[in-house]
């Protein structure tokens, strides 16, 4: 099937009046519920589909889209769009997408979309196999509290700023005004990182992942020098990334950001300086960036972990190359609070914490693992799933020695993510993988066995971490819900028995106002002595 190019999309979407109507083939997830708000905020009608209702469906639906919970040929010829988009989740067989194909609709990829709308404002590009979503929020987010209100797409939900996609209608490339900033996160995963022409990018890292898609880690290295390539601005790249300092170094447009001590914005070192990265009671980090052999400013951040402040600094070396001042940049990143899922706190008590978190690769696991342990628990417990079979199957012994900082670890069965089963991987051959290097892991077959088994194994002062991309996340906030339950109904139980003791034991009349037992006699009838 031939999908539009983002200079296709692009030339169609100014072709089309106000009021046509775009058809989304899968408009539940964020990347594709997040299109679906950016077509609404430029005029146009919204209609799509997916298996499965949820939040991001319901938010569209609040807007005036026709989301169903199905994919139907009928649904789609009668939505007459002009547009179909389907995201990478969508396979060719797609009865929505045979029916477009049969009717001569256009159909493109949601990464070519976004790349199209993208080319309408000042672009700004967030790319790596890890961070993107925390990065591109932030970035966002900042901007916002720097009064410039731009536009954004983001591939998660975002508490302080929804929807996580918005599109701010204001002068376009014509000569007429000044376009916003368009801050996007550019996905690599399915070939459509080269359809971006942004003005500036962040490039946080690079690393052996999408191996579904890519043949190797050298394909990934020149999608991404390619992209680069593209970047008419202010490039920003990682220098502790060996690779992606080998690519950009010479760049001319190139400016480096990070612990690396030739970085052009430079983050004061952890290990020399404990005191500059720890997270206080508050939930801040704190740390110093320095631009060249000048102190840039101290910084704070509401987030954790060393990657979270190589995140930051990202930022504000993309920030302060847009002629921001330091001093504003800092207070306008202090507040944020990440995006959904990314070492996102669902419940606390003097018992224990409770996270759930995206990480499915190897790197993104030791880094979530290593930002936790600065909390310092009793004891760090770790359920995660398995995000799809060739991951797995290309990672095992990378997989195998990323959980060494869990105390406790349980797996249960890989979420396939509409691949086919590989023979002979699966969880079972994993928790070999992760014994024969030395640790125990507990294999657990359904997320309500995982639930029932971390339960069991909780005590007091324990962080449990619930990690995956698939559906462990439902696992996790039921999990947190139950917590919730059982410290309310713990609560009332112990009321109930004050109550009983009290009311037993003392000689006090449940009608006996207070003023009787108050030094300024005051007060009537008590609900609780």
């Amino acid at each position: 099937m031939k999908s539009l190019t983002p200079a296709q999309v692009d030339a169609l979407l100014k072709k089309q009046a106000a009021g046509s109507t775009v058809y989304l083939v899968g408009a539940g997830g964020c990347g594709m519920s997040g299109l679906g708000h950016l077509f609404l905020d430029l005029g146009y009608k919204v209609a799509g589909s997916d298996l499965v209702e949820n939040e991001l469906t319901h938010q569209l639906q609040k807007r005036g889209a026709e989301v169903q919970n199905n994919h139907s040929s009928m649904r789609l010829e009668q939505a007459r769009p002009f547009l179909a988009v389907y995201s990478s989740a969508i396979q060719s067989g797609n009865p929505e997408l045979m029916s477009a194909q049969g009717l001569q609709i256009p159909t493109a990829r949601r990464g070519a979309v976004l790349a199209a709308l993208l080319r309408r404002q000042r672009g700004i590009c967030v790319a790596g196999m890890h961070g993107k979503t925390t990065t591109t929020a932030l970035a966002a987010y900042a901007l916002e509290q720097l009064g410039t209100k731009p536009s954004f797409a983001i591939g998660a939900e975002v508490s302080q700023l929804s929807p996580h996609a918005r599109f701010v209608n204001a002068p376009l490339r014509d000569g007429s005004g000044v376009p916003p900033y368009f801050v996007v996160e550019a996905d690599e995963s399915d070939g459509t990182l080269g359809g971006f022409q942004p003005d500036h990018a962040i490039l946080l890292n690079l690393d052996a992942e999408h191996l579904d898609y890519f043949s190797d880690l050298e394909g990934v290295c020149s999608a991404f020098q390619e992209f680069g390539a593209q970047v008419s601005g202010r490039l920003i790249y990682c220098a502790d990334d060996e690779r992606l300092a080998s690519l950009f170094d010479e760049a001319p447009n190139g400016v480096s950001y990070g612990f690396h001590p030739q970085a052009q914005y430079r983050i004061e070192g952890q290990a020399e300086a404990g005191q500059l990265l720890t997270p206080h009671a508050s939930r801040f980090t704190h740390f110093k960036l320095w631009h060249h052999d000048s102190l840039l400013g101290e910084f704070s951040i509401a987030l954790f972990g060393r990657q979270n402040v190589s995140n930051a600094a990202a930022v504000i070396a993309l920030l302060h190359q847009l002629q921001l001042q330091p001093v504003e940049i800092a207070r306008a990143i202090r507040s944020f609070r990440g995006a959904a899922r990314r070492q996102q706190e669902l419940y606390r008590d003097e018992r224990c914490q409770v996270f759930d978190d995206y990480g499915h690769h190897p790197a993104e696991i030791r880094a979530t693992l290593r930002a936790l342990k600065e909390f310092a628990p009793t004891r760090l417990l770790v359920a995660f799933q398995p995000h799809r079979f060739s991951r797995t199957q290309k990672l095992m012994a990378e997989f195998a020695a990323s959980f060494e900082e869990a105390h406790r670890l349980w797996l249960t069965e890989i979420y396939p993510a509409s691949e086919p089963p590989i023979p002979g991987i699966d969880s079972a051959a994993l928790a070999g993988a992760i014994r024969r290097h030395g640790q125990h892991v507990e294999l657990v077959p359904t997320l309500e066995q995982l639930c029932a088994s971390v339960r069991q194994a909780i005590a007091p002062g324990d962080l449990i971490l619930f990690l995956g991309a698939g559906d462990i996340t439902e696992a996790a906030r039921g999990f947190a819900d139950q917590l919730r339950q059982e410290a309310a109904a713990t609560r009332e139980s112990l009321g109930a028995e004050l109550t009983r003791r009290l009311s037993s034991a003392s000689v006090v009349r449940h009608d006996e106002p207070l003023a009787k037992r108050t030094t300024l006699r005051v007060g009537g009838r008590a609900d609780l002595y």
